[in-house]
């Protein structure tokens, strides 16, 4: 033996990439608002600093003065000359083939490999970029050519792209994909790299023994140098990073490649990446949970390790919400042609419940609901005919009954999301019952008002192109016919829109007698105040809508007048339900602590208590009335509660007209005394105040028998200093006796 020791076993990095880059898109634009062009610009900064880092600038930067490092990229002798035979000019830049260095010198050094990472993120932000850029340069296109304004394709004049077409765009998209795709992999290739260091000593050991002139001198070093090769092959080089970070690296290269196949439309490779990508991150988020449980296990305090944990939940969620949809997409483009347009609806409305409106499947089910709308708007076998106000109105206009359709399929939509959410809030106790909605119900909600705007609109529009026509039989029943679809337009959204009121007020009433015994506070009797006066006013809305009648009373004229039918009754009978409800609440406000008008108060009341009255009688008398029982339920309960409320408003009344100087006591504890006190504010004291109580002889009795015998030695000798104190301190020197 030569007596050598081997060399030290290789340390290997952990780095956690998909944590990297997750933080990037969260901290640049990417997450939240999906500015591409914001996180290429970061990402082209975090390169500089990672390639001018001190320990990796010579084998990072693209400069000629590093050509000697061992990334520079061989370069074949045939690629230093031209077509014509002439040899090549001569550049500054340095190509770099990071596959050449060796595992020891990767694993030195985390920026060998975040190098090529933020590469790929940089082209793959870049090719999003002109992705977005493409699809608002055709939203341009389209409302220019509309408009026949001619503006150009790529925007004005400060864009570079300004001349770019859509087909440009395209293939600089896809150009800037395939190069994040190439980084991918060699990031992919960096972390599986087993390449060994170069052994220069040995070549330079073999090139001196042919010059030596002794035998046996040759014959030593030629031995030395077959011992060190062949100590150089026993000897296992290890990959630069640990299998975890390998199985990431693995992990981001097939989500890229997956990326580029759903791209180029080619399914089955696209499945076959994003299949892989989703196993690894399983596999990862399962490790990093075994991880965990195993790292709680060892400690004393049995604390599970937080990063873990957290890692866990992230491979979990990136597995679940980023790639199982992609992977669900290429699967259904793959059996697409088996299905038919409601399967495929039902299939993407499934795959698309968390997925953002800038995703494939999103778009893709935006666009077959639409072709399935616009067929059925062409054939007529849906929303062909509408009833409103004992009318059978046809919808003969196809763009009509398109919008019509979209309403009835939002609408439809909408309420699933508000059945699924009472369920939710059924289900779970501890959840909280507050009338506000999320924001995704929020935008559901506007959507759907849009849908009634637009379909509102164009009602209005085929009128206006009526209106300059004469009056005639045909003329006067197409006009007959849009009125009755524009009343039932605006009916249908102010229902939608007062029925949406009226839940927030309940839920208002519901919390606030939950939290306070005593009351609504004032800021409560407020919001439903005003609530309420919306409403009031929607059902005015409601009352003077146009429509009803029949064809032959039509006098051709959209503002003719009112017509008295069962509609017109329901809407005056809810207009004086409001008005009593808005009165009964009005009335509380000015009756409350901070205000006390109580006269005023009382005026309201009784204005409410009288159109309460009048609301029982128009409800009970409309029988097809929509939810006319409970409307009659609620409303009787609340009169009940008005006749209550004057008294104890009656009572306040009094009392503070009244005032003197007596006790604090509240009016039920002096119902039979005429001393009024000067703060008449309290009825009663809720709760009850504690008042004494005399206890009884056996309380005592039963007390003795725990008491010891009295100390008589011990109270006559203090009561004997006390005596003997007060005597020593009495006279006219008493006082300078003292201390």
């Amino acid at each position: 033996m030569d007596g050598t020791t081997p060399p030290p076993p290789q340390q290997q990095l952990r780095l956690y990439l998909h944590s990297e880059i997750s933080t990037s898109h969260a901290a640049h634009g990417v997450a939240p608002h999906e500015d591409y062009f914001q996180y290429t610009a970061y990402c082209a900064r975090r390169l500089h600093r990672l390639r001018h880092s001190k320990p990796v600038k010579k084998e990072l930067v693209h400069v000629r003065l590093y050509k000697s490092s061992l990334s520079t990229r061989i370069i074949e002798p045939s690629a230093t000359t031209n077509p014509a035979g002439n040899k090549a000019k001569k550049y500054a830049y340095r190509a770099i083939d990071l596959t050449n260095l060796p595992s020891q010198q990767l694993a030195s050094h985390l920026n060998y490999f975040l190098e090529p990472l933020y590469c790929a993120e940089r082209c793959w932000a870049a090719s999003l970029a002109l992705k977005a850029e493409m699809n608002t340069v055709m939203e341009t296109s389209n409302d220019s050519s509309a408009n026949n304004s001619g503006t150009a394709l790529g925007g004005d004049k400060s864009n570079p792209r300004k001349d770019w077409s859509l087909g440009k765009f395209r293939a600089q998209s896809m150009k800037r994909l395939k190069k994040a795709v190439k980084y991918a992999e060699l990031v992919e290739t960096l972390a599986l790299s087993t390449k060994a260091a170069p052994c220069d000593n040995a070549a330079e050991e073999l090139g001196e023994s042919k010059d030596a002139t002794s035998t046996t001198a040759t014959e030593e070093k030629e031995d030395n140098s077959v011992n060190s090769m062949k100590q150089e092959e026993s000897i296992i080089v290890q990959p630069p990073v640990d299998e975890h970070t390998q199985m990431e690296a693995r992990a981001y290269a097939s989500f890229m490649r997956g990326n580029l196949a759903l791209e180029m439309n080619q399914w089955q490779t696209a499945c076959t990446e994003y299949q892989m990508a989703l196993q690894l991150c399983e596999a990862l988020g399962q490790g990093a949970a075994a991880a965990g449980t195993a790292s709680s296990s060892g400690t004393d305090d049995g604390n599970v390790d937080v990063q873990q944990l957290e890692l866990f939940d992230f491979f979990n969620s990136r597995a679940k919400n980023v790639i199982a949809p992609l992977l669900k997409y290429c699967h259904y483009e793959l059996q697409e042609k088996g299905l038919s347009p409601t399967e495929k609806i039902s299939f993407l409305q499934s795959s698309s419940s968390i997925i953002s409106d800038g995703d494939p499947l999103q778009s893709k089910l935006h666009s077959l609901k639409n072709e399935t709308l616009q067929t059925q708007a062409t054939s007529g076998s849906s929303m062909s005919q509408i009833t409103f106000r004992d009318n059978i109105i046809p919808v003969e206009t196809k763009d009509l009954r398109m919008a019509l359709l979209k309403i009835q399929d939002l609408k439809s939509g909408w309420e699933e999301e508000e059945e699924e959410k009472k369920r939710n809030n059924n289900d779970n106790t501890a959840a909280s019952t507050s009338p506000t909605t999320s924001s995704n119900d929020d935008a559901k909600f506007m959507e759907l008002l849009s849908g009634y705007d637009d379909a509102i609109s164009l009602v209005n529009k085929e009128l206006k192109q009526l209106a300059a026509l004469k009056s005639g039989p045909a003329v006067n029943a197409k006009k007959f016919q849009l009125v009755n679809v524009l009343g039932y337009s605006k009916y249908q959204k102010l229902k939608l829109v007062m029925g949406r009121n009226e839940e927030l007020t309940n839920g208002i009433i519901q919390k606030s007698n939950e939290d306070e015994g005593e009351g609504m506070a004032l800021k409560h009797l407020e919001e439903v105040a005003h609530l309420y006066d919306a409403l009031l006013q929607d059902a005015r809305f409601v009352v003077s809508l146009p429509g009803g009648g029949s064809p032959d009373d039509f006098d051709g004229e959209t503002t003719s007048a009112i017509v008295e039918d069962e509609f017109y009754l329901e809407a005056n009978a809810n207009v004086l339900r409001l008005r009593s409800l808005r009165c009964y609440y009005l009335a509380r406000m000015h009756a409350s602590p901070l205000v006390h008008k109580y006269s005023e108060a009382i005026a309201l009341l009784d204005q409410a208590e009288r159109l309460a009255n009048e609301a029982l009688e128009e409800i009970g008398a409309c029988d097809q009335m929509e939810n006319g029982d409970a409307l009659l339920e609620n409303l009787e309960k609340v009169a009940a509660e008005m006749r209550g409320e004057k008294c104890r408003v009656l009572a306040l009344s009094y009392l503070s007209k009244s005032s003197s100087t007596g006790s604090g006591k509240c009016l039920l504890q002096r119902l039979h005394d005429y001393n009024i006190p000067s703060s008449p504010k309290s009825i009663a004291h809720v709760p009850p105040k504690l008042e004494p109580m005399a206890c009884k002889p056996s309380f005592f009795d039963v007390a003795l028998n725990y008491l010891s015998e009295y100390p008589v030695d011990e109270l006559d000798r203090a009561m004997e200093e006390y005596n003997g104190a007060e005597t020593a301190s009495s006279g006219i020197l008493g006082w300078f006796r003292r201390g």
